[in-house]
């Protein structure tokens, strides 16, 4: 089990469309004197995707994760690049975004993800005022594209997904839920579907076809090297890596620590602090 309790000082076609998931719901926002809930099950398919949930570590634990660190990135052939650098207070909605955008390019985005406010920093000094706000939007953008990949199966049950049983792929070993969204998000024609293993209660796979290419065959990455980490109401188990089927790439969300409290100078350090 790995624990951090402590403040710590195509394949360019396949990355625009990975990079492109997960945009559908915002991450649920979650409050330290929040009464932690979740819908009940009513069909077969909710009750799926609440052992999905539940496999994950559950509402109350997810609803006590104080700070969240991860980074996104890619894996093409054993060749690790970092995209995004991400640090989450859950409970304050304060959010610090890391990248790089060119070799001598540093950005650092300091914002609120319920509010979406913030400054942007490019290699320690304030970005020019008319360049914050596209900026400020694609920050935001990539909160909710690269969390939806560490926390997708938290999201099933969120407002406006509608969830089916795949009968016809569904086996003895694997549920499938079918996954389409009703009037929410930034891409609302998305199709999903989720691989819950039985067992377990694991997401093992996800597909998905893009709303922008509907036509397009389902593109499918499984969910691997599953770890554990604390929190105060329980332990969460991510995947931090989903490897491409049928391709030598793999999408990471790694790295990942949980902090019990901010780490110094999240909100007000404006170069780069995550390692």
């Amino acid at each position: 089990m790995q624990t951090h309790t402590r403040v710590l000082p195509a394949f360019l076609f396949l990355m625009a469309a990975v990079v492109a998931i997960g945009c559908t719901q915002t991450p649920s926002d979650s409050s330290a004197d929040a009464e932690p809930m979740m819908p009940a099950a009513q069909t077969y398919a909710d009750s799926v995707a609440h052992k999905a949930y539940d496999a994950m570590g559950g509402v109350a634990a997810f609803a006590a994760l104080p700070v969240l660190r991860y980074n996104f990135g890619f894996d093409r052939g054993g060749e690790r690049t970092v995209r995004n650098k991400h640090l989450w207070n859950k409970h304050t909605g304060d959010y610090r975004l890391e990248y790089t955008d060119g070799q001598d390019s540093s950005f650092v985005v300091l914002f609120n993800v319920n509010t979406r406010e913030g400054t942007v920093y490019l290699n320690g000094e304030t970005l020019a005022e008319e360049e914050q706000g596209a900026r400020l939007e694609t920050a935001y953008s990539s909160f909710i594209n690269d969390s939806y990949w560490l926390i997708a199966p938290m999201k099933m049950m969120d407002p406006g997904v509608n969830r089916s049983l795949a009968a016809d792929s569904s086996n003895a070993a694997t549920d499938v839920l079918h996954l389409s969204f009703e009037g929410v998000g930034l891409t609302p024609g998305d199709q999903y579907w989720m691989y819950v293993d039985k067992a377990t209660g694991r997401l093992d796979r996800w597909a998905f076809v893009l709303q922008g290419n509907p036509d397009a065959p389902a593109r499918a990455f499984d969910w691997t090297d599953y770890k554990t980490f604390d929190t105060p109401a329980g332990t969460l188990s991510f995947s931090e890596r989903k490897q491409s089927v049928g391709a030598p790439f793999a999408l990471l969300t790694d790295g990942v620590a949980i902090y019990n409290e901010a780490p110094e100078g999240m909100m007000a350090n404006t170069t780069a602090m995550l390692d």
